[in-house]
């Protein structure tokens, strides 16, 4: 198993945990453990999934041998969206974090962040997915000898990327309404908008990458490192 597949098993723990937590609240209301364990780990996972998802992007580009198709240079690929996702990890573990101080200030306070890193993982995501299509797009245009060479199943690996940064943009969307709206608001107070624009979202995802995982492209120079480095940096 390499690191890639043990930080998707990593992630999967994650919001596990997340929802156990969600079951100790529900026979306990008042546990603040409980409300802790949900807030932080179901809200932060995806944020986990996608350094994975950003490494697919520059494998392939370096696989392809299309570093002149990229939009940014393949180097700075997987260091560039790994540390945006730190930023967005942290301001959303932060903000659960805070919204346990039990103070009606804090929970505001927490609120805020945790929206802010939900508008910052949407940016991120946006900027990643505008790259890829950009990448498809000229890689169409003027295919590189390896991608042409049938060795390499690029198109499905791109339907991957595509899929699962999708499925957790959407997520994160209606996450973002879902604050915005308020503890009082209709999303929060319906538990079923959580597991079907949650929870199934994100076993989706579980899914695709159990059936079409990415595992047989090159590796760019350094970014197993920045890939674990960054997963570090946002579970300290």
């Amino acid at each position: 198993m390499d690191d890639r597949s043990r930080g998707c098993g990593c992630t999967e723990s994650v919001q596990t945990i997340g929802y156990a937590g969600r079951i100790w609240s529900h026979f306990d209301p008042l546990s603040i453990g409980g409300f802790v364990v949900q807030a932080i780990l179901i809200l932060v996972a995806p944020a986990l999934y996608a350094a994975s998802i950003y490494m697919i992007l520059g494998r392939l580009v370096r696989t392809l041998r299309g570093d002149h198709l990229s939009l940014l240079p393949v180097r700075w690929t997987t260091r560039l969206f790994v540390a945006g996702d730190v930023v967005s990890f942290s301001l959303q573990a932060g903000g659960g974090g805070v919204q346990a101080g039990g103070t009606l200030a804090l929970f505001d306070i927490g609120e805020k962040m945790i929206v802010v890193g939900l508008f910052a993982q949407i940016a991120i995501f946006g900027f990643f997915v505008a790259s890829a299509v950009l990448f498809h797009a000229r890689l169409a245009a003027a295919p590189t000898p390896a991608s042409v060479s049938g060795t390499v199943p690029w198109a499905r690996h791109l339907a991957v990327l595509y899929a699962t940064s999708g499925l957790i943009l959407v997520r994160s969307i209606f996450r973002v309404v879902e604050y915005l709206q308020g503890n009082g608001g209709y999303l929060i107070s319906h538990e079923i908008f959580l597991y079907v624009f949650d929870a199934l979202l994100m076993a989706l995802v579980m899914v695709v990458f159990a059936i079409w995982y990415v595992d047989d492209l090159e590796s760019v120079r350094g970014d197993d490192k920045e890939w674990r480095g960054g997963a570090q940096g946002a579970q300290a």
